[in-house]
């Protein structure tokens, strides 16, 4: 997904450019939420432990949520964003990420992409020491997650995004600020079909969501003729909501 963002990005900004006197800046930073601690993955330190509580969120009257000292770097085209990826990702520990992309002039604007780390049980990952500690972590940002897609489905006056770091830098994605698209991925193994029904009841879940601003819109994957035959009479009922939804 995320190299096909890029492609696109920079396509319509060359479209544009060569159509009209609109010119674009192209800002990127690329940050981890590992253990409730926000790490600089374009400036990373040597020893973790040494940074204490990392880099601090901070909201601002124009800017909005932003995160303090976060590294930003001009991208002029689409090798410059994935040099910037690359070497990201040689500094990251967990899957928990997040890395925005932002075009900038007259009008600010951002792209936020953001790779959520599956949730696992403890008995079954069989996670010990700092294993059990990460584990631990990305389930409480997954079900804080959860708890604001249900807060904002049930109409709640407080939606809790201040529960996690997570859910507070994506305020701004679920409030109502832009579009936002979520795609959930599960695996056909049986040995793994728990973790599937909970990834299906989660995306239920969050398709009974309105985040407001923008008309909400299901997208599903084309079904062949062979796939419905093979998955006929075998759907779970959080499947059938799903594709309900």
């Amino acid at each position: 997904i995320i190299p096909r963002v890029n492609e696109e990005l920079f396509s319509y900004i060359a479209e544009k450019q060569s159509s009209s006197t609109c010119r674009f800046l192209v800002m990127c930073s690329f940050f981890e939420i590992y253990n409730e601690i926000i790490f600089d993955l374009l400036n990373p330190v040597s020893d973790r432990s040494k940074l204490g509580g990392g880099l601090q969120i901070k909201e601002h009257p124009v800017m909005g949520i932003y995160v303090k000292d976060l590294t930003e770097i001009v991208a002029e085209d689409v090798t410059k964003v994935e040099t910037l990826l690359e070497n990201g990702n040689k500094s990251r520990a967990v899957s928990s990420t997040l890395m925005n992309s932002t075009s900038s002039r007259n009008v600010f604007a951002k792209l936020n992409l953001v790779d959520l780390a599956g949730s696992e049980r403890l008995e079954k990952s069989g996670s010990t020491g700092d294993r059990l500690k990460e584990t631990q972590n990305i389930n409480k940002s997954l079900s804080s997650l959860a708890d604001v897609f249900l807060a904002k489905a049930e109409g709640r006056s407080h939606i809790p995004f201040r529960n996690s770091k997570l859910t507070h830098l994506m305020e701004p994605c679920l409030n109502g600020q832009g579009k936002t698209l979520m795609v959930v991925n599960v695996g056909p193994e049986a040995e793994h079909a728990h973790e599937s029904l909970c990834s299906l009841r989660f995306a239920s879940q969050v398709s009974q969501c309105n985040t407001g601003g923008k008309p909400k819109r299901c997208v599903k994957p084309a079904r062949t003729n062979a796939s419905h035959a093979s998955g006929a009479g075998r759907q779970t009922g959080a499947e059938k909501a799903a594709r309900r939804k």
